[in-house]
């Protein structure tokens, strides 16, 4: 992906609810010189990604969509694994019409990334993965977030405001301010049995034995404060993609690429923009 600074931003948006490997899905194509794909983490939706947006380069175009059942989507009429989301994202690339793309998956996202990244290899070009682990065979987290990440309440933005600090830690534990902000804005309606899918669709998943097959660049990204995704798993991860580099953030939680955005952001477009994305390969802390 090349940035041109220089280059005015594209304000164009294009909003659809389209018919993708079966499902309704609420898509978003913010137009742009190259395109960056954001996959969403458990419940998200894409009102999550406007922090990231407003800190990429002007001539980065993004494309997001709510999974079914979270945001503007409905639900589907089954659970759905992650390869199930792959194709999902698979058939919103093929309708944006752009590609290859670099694609950037957060925790859950993650998961979907690798799998597109498996799957459809011709259609990344470079991946981000935040926030995020192999699936089985990963470091677990506490036991209060995972707790937490289970609870019902999870679109309710008061229950949120308690439970933020504990759930994502980084600067929303540090900072509680920051949580009024973020919370109406992670906070989206989520249908409860598509919300418990996701879960046990992440919990039954593992890239472990085909990792080694996943030829893209690969920047890892972790913050050393996620109560939910270990940094370690980074590490893992890293080790396990044949062509990654891991990226740990101090004082970063899970939500990292809400509540310190700006600072995640250059990370993210540098590694993107690359002509040897590898270089660096050890994990290094910044």
């Amino acid at each position: 992906m090349t940035t041109h600074p220089t280059a005015p931003r594209r304000t164009a948006r294009r909003q659809e609810l389209l018919r993708v490997a079966g499902h309704r899905v609420a898509v978003e194509v913010q137009e742009g010189a190259t395109h960056l794909m954001l996959l969403n983490g458990i419940g998200g939706g894409r009102a999550l990604w406007e922090p990231l947006r407003a800190a990429l380069p002007a001539d980065v175009g993004t494309i997001s969509y709510d999974a079914p059942g979270c945001g503007a989507s409905p639900p589907a009429r089954h659970p759905l694994a992650i390869a199930d989301q792959a194709r999902i994202a698979a058939g919103v690339l093929e309708w944006a019409g752009v590609g290859p793309v670099d694609v950037l998956g957060f925790s859950f996202g993650g998961m979907v990334a690798q799998q597109l990244a498996r799957d459809l290899p011709d259609a990344v070009r470079r991946l981000v993965l935040v926030a995020t682990g192999p699936g089985v065979g990963s470091v677990p987290g506490t036991p209060l977030a995972y707790a937490l990440l289970l609870s019902p309440h999870m679109s309710n933005p008061l229950w949120m405001r308690q439970a933020a600090p504990y759930l994502f830690g980084g600067g929303l534990a540090r900072r509680p301010e920051q949580i009024d902000r973020h919370a109406r804005r992670y906070a989206q309606p989520v249908d409860v049995l598509s919300y418990l899918g996701q879960i046990q669709a992440a919990t039954t998943w593992t890239s472990v034995p085909w990792a080694g097959r996943v030829r893209q660049p690969t920047l890892v990204i972790a913050g050393d404060e996620d109560p939910l995704v270990p940094a370690c798993n980074a590490g893992l991860l890293a080790a396990l993609l044949p062509a990654a580099r891991a990226h740990v953030v101090r004082g970063g939680g899970h939500l990292m690429l809400l509540d310190s955005a700006r600072e995640v952001a250059p990370l993210i477009t540098g590694f993107l923009a690359a002509a040897d994305p590898l270089a660096g390969r050890a994990p290094r802390e910044g």
